[in-house]
């Protein structure tokens, strides 16, 4: 089980080496991840109705979107194994965003910590409030469309090397 390497994980996909229990291993850890990912959202408190409805809307157009590109990365019709793949390869890809947005949040804390060493903190929380919300939006909808590209990109890897096979074959 690839936790981080998805270049392993492709080429095990692409070589059918993972067995049912794999791919039920996968589903499950993913389905986890995806549980804990929901429950630590529900900690942000819903203010203003406007960005969470029009995040929840593009969130639904992404995943139409994202998983119709996914599907033909991996082949359409012809491509093999379709939610096998996507569902084993959200695990890194997964596990690499969550990391890298937690590195962006200390980041913008860090930042923030020494910005307000010049800033009287009463100020603080009137000049973030106006932009919190959107920027929050602004990162989901970015996260989302950059991990459905990633999905494409090793779809389309692992397509490209089913099609070779049956072009060898």
């Amino acid at each position: 089980m690839y936790f981080w390497n998805t270049k392993k994980l492709i080429d095990d996909l692409k070589n059918d080496r993972l067995t049912e229990q794999n791919y039920k291993n996968y589903y499950l850890i993913s389905s986890a991840f995806m549980l804990i990912m929901m429950f630590a959202m529900r900690f942000a408190p819903i203010d203003d109705v406007l960005p969470n409805l029009i995040d929840a809307a593009l969130s639904i157009i992404i995943l139409i979107v994202g998983v119709n590109f996914c599907f033909k990365a991996n082949g359409g019709n012809q491509g093999k194994q379709f939610l096998n793949r996507l569902i084993c390869l959200f695990l890194p890809i997964g596990v690499r965003f969550i990391l890298v947005y937690l590195l962006l949040f200390t980041v913008f804390i860090l930042a923030f910590i020494v910005t307000a060493r010049f800033i009287d903190a009463t100020q603080i929380p009137a000049l973030i409030e106006p932009y919190q919300k959107w920027v929050g939006f602004s990162i989901s909808v970015i996260m989302q469309v950059m991990m459905y590209w990633r999905f494409c990109v090793a779809l389309r890897a692992i397509s490209r090397i089913d099609n070779e096979v049956l072009e060898t074959g």
